[in-house]
């Protein structure tokens, strides 16, 4: 969602947070030469130049780089393989083709990926920022994406009410110019909403340079003084892992087993009932004990 004027931002919808993200143009590169481990490797004072040495000394050794180079000139380390002083260039070249494949691959590709381990949330996230989500809200007919999209939102509303309220106004909209008026108010109350987690610096100079009209600068104002909001923890942890933990197929008693591991805080199975109901999140889950078949 690119919303003008504020050049060269966008505000974009990640599965546990809403933020405003700067828009890069940058190209992946991937690189494989031969070097002497002891000028590439960890150097002296880094935790792991110790071992490192051990390992490789000051032979030549295979580096297979991937990095990022964006608009601006500057560059950014993604991946970097130190291959044993033994391997030959055959094994390098097939690391190299490897790393190129990983870069190729689709966001369906690298979610499909995430099911066949026990997946981090760095794994996850980094799926998720690679590939934002910048549409639309999911398609009504499509059930448990829809409903979890809406339970999400009502999660986030606790921290940002207006930018969610206008998020979904700018998503009902068919106008391409309303649609527009209303997203360039959607970053004002996203700026608006933060305001009391930033410095005074970053307040001071995005008011210097955007546009905020009078309503927002009241926002600012009134947000300022009142205390920080906090998301809920448990509805938060509901939201984002419904599907993905499968939190939809267990009974009341695992969910909230579930929930004081994930969280570190016990809920009664009734309250939670409570909670995911109110989220509009529905279970698969049957009544009663699970068949023997399951055991």
């Amino acid at each position: 969602m690119i919303i003008p004027p504020f050049a060269g931002v966008r505000l974009v919808e990640y599965r546990d947070r809403i933020e405003l993200a700067a828009l890069y143009w940058y190209r992946e590169f991937v690189g494989m030469g031969r070097f002497k481990a002891n000028e590439v490797g960890p150097q002296p004072g880094d935790d792991m130049h110790p071992f490192f040495k051990a390992i490789m000394g000051d032979n030549e050794i295979w580096v297979i780089v991937s990095w990022r180079r964006y608009e601006d000139g500057r560059e950014e380390d993604m991946n970097i393989s130190y291959l044993d002083p033994e391997a030959t260039e055959a094994e390098a070249r097939k690391v190299f083709a490897r790393s190129i494949r990983f870069l190729r691959m689709s966001k369906k590709a690298l979610e499909d990926l995430s099911q066949c381990f026990r997946a981090s949330e760095d794994d996850l996230g980094y799926v998720e920022n690679r590939f934002p989500n910048v549409e639309h809200a999911p398609d009504p007919q499509s059930t448990d994406e829809y409903d979890l999209y809406q339970a999400r939102l009502k999660v986030l509303a606790g921290m940002q009410p207006n930018t969610v309220a206008l998020l979904k106004q700018a998503d009902a909209t068919k106008d391409p110019q309303k649609r527009e008026k209303i997203e360039r108010e959607a970053v004002q109350a996203f700026f608006a909403e933060v305001a009391t987690y930033w410095t005074d610096d970053l307040l001071m100079a995005w008011q210097r340079n955007n546009p905020v009209g009078s309503k927002w600068l009241c926002e600012f104002a009134r947000v300022i003084e009142e205390p920080e909001r906090q998301l809920d923890p448990i509805n938060h942890e509901l939201a984002l892992n419904w599907l993905r933990r499968g939190y939809n197929l267990l009974t009341e008693n695992e969910l909230s087993d579930a929930i004081l591991i994930a969280t570190g805080q016990r809920v009664m199975p009734g309250t939670l009932k409570k909670k995911r109901e109110r989220l509009g999140l529905t279970t698969k889950r049957k009544p009663g004990p699970r068949p023997n078949p399951e055991q």
